[in-house]
């Protein structure tokens, strides 16, 4: 029973401060995720070229590479900004093959919260929870402790953090 109620909460959580105000910081997050999110983190076939995140409730979040191909990560559950944006997460590895695919069943999608903290003029706390993991069935587990490393959102929030600090 202890196992079964530990399956239902599958989460990571992870957060960052940077030196920008609130409002940067959320435009960062979302207008130029192409530009800090790392390139070897992708599911096309190619690289991408630009990373997308339709502002709107139901908006879509994608890649598009070189050639023009896109590739669907998730949508958008929650738009407010500057305050938050929580995306469906569809994407995960194959059944039949070691690279990451999407999935659009909603039932087998986890969620990302991305909330954004004004910590004065000039900073802001960046907290990111990556929720309901479980739901991509069996593998869920391993699928949190890889979300959990150092490779995965820890690398991909120092990735932002550099970025915005940068500008």
């Amino acid at each position: 029973m202890q196992k079964q109620a530990e399956e239902l909460d599958l989460r990571v959580f992870k957060s960052i401060h940077v030196k920008a105000p609130i409002e940067r910081a959320f435009a960062v997050f979302v207008e130029q995720m192409e530009a800090w999110w790392p390139a070897t983190h992708h599911i096309g076939k190619t690289p991408f070229e630009a990373i997308f995140i339709e502002p709107r409730v139901g908006g879509r979040w994608y890649e598009r590479n070189v050639e023009g191909v896109q590739c669907d990560w998730g949508k958008v559950l929650k738009w407010d900004p500057p305050n938050a944006v929580c995306l469906s997460w569809h994407v995960g590895p194959g059944h039949d093959s070691p690279d990451w695919t999407f999935d659009p069943d909603m039932e087998k999608a986890s969620e990302v919260e991305i909330r954004f903290c004004a910590e004065g003029s000039d900073r802001t706390r960046v907290e990111l929870e990556h929720r309901k993991i479980e739901r991509h069935g069996e593998g869920a587990e391993q699928l949190r402790a890889l979300f959990d490393g150092p490779g995965a959102w820890s690398g991909i929030l120092d990735c932002f953090a550099k970025r915005i600090e940068s500008l």
